[in-house]
């Protein structure tokens, strides 16, 4: 089965159950609307987005939410303003890659060529960096025109000097291949027919930037892991079941974004592989929530397997597991009521019902609406 679909001619139309979730979603004190729109603000100047549209599509969706959602247990305002803004700013950096309005324009030359100019920046960042890399480094983006690039990298910067030699080195590892896989998104759009779930998991937990993010609540929870806890083979499938969670979830809700003009193709979300596959699109929706519950499950079983096994776990790993539920709690309510995903004029939380791709947005038919329509 073809993957492109036409929606003029064959509406995406679908019903999504609420599926399991049994984290507890929680939100930082620190977040309130007057901080948020000034923060939006802030990262709108400084992105120079050529349109409003595409300043509410990068950062209007209320990403400061999601920094609130996601990390919780922050200890201190001022990073989570800091990390607020490295956020915001960093989805700009990474919407220059994939987005119409974007430098790269879905151009995997000029992707490629995008992604590994940022990868030898971040190099320099390393503690045994030459001080020659590091001098053209700074000369470099003195020059940028765009603000947000220098930002990114100097705010990079503060975050990393702040934490032990160890978590500046992981965190720039995981950075550097996060870029590295990001870079070959844009070689694979239209190869659905090659890629399984499972090649398609590999893929996605090395290139999602869920990782990279994860690794800034040792930041903002001042916690401190030795590479030896980091790499603990469970604190490690752990991290890898949470990462293919928090995927299936930006999937299952990105899929009118990812779609580009309305056509279901994109090796870059499970569903278009498992249409591609033989599933329906209802079939594939199904799929989609049953690994996000599956998930769940699995990270649940792991994590109490191994708190009831009497092995000491410190309490900077305890912290680490809980901001890991914490994510994907977090994330998951974001991404059922966010504007980048659902159109700027999405008022409202998905749970379940009847959604349907439209070129303004998502179309949500809660399930109680429904019966209300039947019932009159």
């Amino acid at each position: 089965m073809k993957t492109t679909i036409n929606t003029e001619q064959t509406p995406i139309r679908f019903y999504l159950r609420n599926y399991y979730d049994p984290f507890e979603c929680k939100c930082s004190p620190y977040y309130n609307k007057k901080l948020a729109e000034e923060l939006m603000d802030w990262a709108t100047e400084i992105g120079r987005f050529k349109t409003e549209e595409n300043a509410l599509h990068t950062i209007g969706c209320d990403l400061i939410y999601w920094t609130a959602l996601c990390f919780p247990l922050t200890k201190n305002k001022e990073k989570f303003i800091l990390l607020s803004n490295f956020f915001q700013l960093y989805c700009i950096f990474d919407d220059q890659s994939d987005e119409d309005w974007g430098a790269c324009k879905h151009n995997p030359e000029k992707t490629q060529k995008y992604w590994d100019k940022n990868i030898a920046v971040i190099e320099t960042l390393r503690d045994d960096a030459p001080w020659q890399k590091k001098m053209i480094r700074n000369i470099a983006l003195s020059m940028s025109s765009k603000p947000y690039v220098r930002l990114i990298f100097n705010y990079m910067e503060k975050i990393l000097k702040s934490g032990t030699p160890s978590f500046r080195r992981r965190y720039i590892n995981r950075f550097k291949e996060y870029m590295e896989t990001a870079a070959t998104q844009g070689h694979m759009r239209g190869k659905e027919a090659e890629m399984t779930v499972e090649t398609y998991k590999q893929y996605r937990q090395t290139c999602i930037a869920y990782i990279t993010s994860l690794l800034m609540a040792e930041y903002l929870y001042e916690i401190q892991l030795t590479d030896e806890e980091y790499n603990h083979p469970i604190v490690q499938e752990l991290e890898k079941s949470s990462t293919w969670q928090v995927t299936l979830t930006n999937d299952l809700f990105s899929l009118y974004k990812e779609c580009k003009d309305g056509k279901l193709e994109n090796a870059n979300n499970i569903i278009p592989i498992l249409v591609c596959g033989g599933m329906t699109v209802q079939e594939a929706i199904d799929e989609t929530c049953t690994q996000i519950e599956d998930s769940h499950r699995d990270f649940i079983r792991v994590r109490d397997e191994w708190y009831n096994s009497g092995e000491h776990i410190s309490n900077d790993v305890r912290t680490f597991i809980t901001a890991m539920e914490y994510f994907m709690s977090g994330n998951n309510r974001w991404h059922r009521m966010s504007k980048r995903y659902h159109g700027k004029d999405f008022e409202d939380v998905i749970t379940s019902g009847t959604m349907e791709w439209s070129p303004k947005g998502t179309i949500y038919h809660k399930d109680n609406e429904q019966m209300a329509s039947m019932i009159n």
